[in-house]
């Protein structure tokens, strides 16, 4: 499996690539291709081009959760399609409806949802709600809806509320989903995630267990850790979990403040992540 970043909070050093507050990533396994998440802006485009990535062989496009960091920059991709003649209807997967609720921040006044209506992305993609795993190659699958396995993660809600039946609530982003890539080994699995909204540990884990694995090779996203929204304690349990998992790469990244970057950067081996990163993985 390939992993080629197109869009991270920061760039690689010397990249000249463009980065932005958001995420999106290029997974080539076998013979197949998925536009996993698609930042804020068309910055994800350029980046492809700039890296000779044709984004119109994607057979996946899968959008993790609906917050516009890692979704707007849709509409962006439905305009390169339409000017570059694409003629082809890639399978769109989402795990579940709540992605197309609206989501604003009212503490800063502005929209936080995904901003592409769903009648038009039907127009485009083979549009899929799937919940449940999915293997799009023998060794790659599309995670779904995670499951919890500890007290301390996937418990605050988000700044930005969502709307339900005409009634602004709560948020803790249900929706959100990775992948995980079963080593040919068959011991290994790696991960590839973007905000990590039901967090590391919990996804981790669920990774281990979709791919029948023990031991964690490569983490590669965000934590969704940022010391003003989550408790220190979940900080610590967090950092406790990564230190015994003997993790052999951890690039920890988007969504993720200084503070908590830090201490899981001391808790596992660690490499830089950002804008331009590729990463192979057997």
């Amino acid at each position: 499996m390939k992993v080629t970043l197109l869009l991270e909070n920061n760039s690689m050093f010397a990249s000249y690539l463009n980065s932005e507050h958001g995420f999106s990533a290029w997974i080539e396994d076998e013979d197949i291709k998925v536009l996993y998440d698609f930042g804020f802006s068309d910055n994800f485009i350029k980046n492809a081009e700039a890296l000779d990535i044709d984004l119109r062989t994607a057979d996946y496009v899968v959008l993790s959760h609906g917050h516009r960091d890692h979704g707007c920059g849709l509409k962006y991709l439905l305009k390169y399609y339409r000017d570059t003649a694409m003629a082809r209807k890639p399978i769109m997967l989402v795990t579940m409806e709540d992605i197309f609720y609206k989501k604003y921040n009212f503490k800063k006044n502005h929209s936080s949802g995904f901003d592409v209506d769903r009648d038009i992305l039907e127009q485009y993609f083979d549009l899929r709600i799937t919940p449940e795993p999915l293997w799009v190659t023998k060794n790659l699958c599309y995670m779904g809806v995670t499951e919890k396995t500890n007290d301390f993660e996937h418990k605050v809600p988000q700044v930005a509320r969502r709307l339900v039946n005409g009634e602004w609530v709560d948020d803790v982003v249900d929706e959100d989903t990775q992948f995980a890539y079963r080593h040919k080994n068959g011991k290994e699995v790696s991960v590839v995630a973007g905000c990590a909204h039901y967090g590391i540990c919990n996804i981790m884990e669920y990774a281990k267990k979709l791919t029948g694995t023990q031991q964690v090779h490569t983490y590669l996203g965000g934590s969704h850790l940022r010391i003003d929204e989550v408790p220190q304690s979940q900080v610590d349990k967090t950092v406790e979990y990564v230190k015994q998992q003997n993790i052999k790469d951890f690039y920890i990244c988007h969504d993720t403040d200084l503070h908590c970057k830090l201490a899981l950067w001391n808790a596992t081996p660690s490499k830089e992540a950002g804008t331009g990163l590729v990463v192979e993985l057997d």
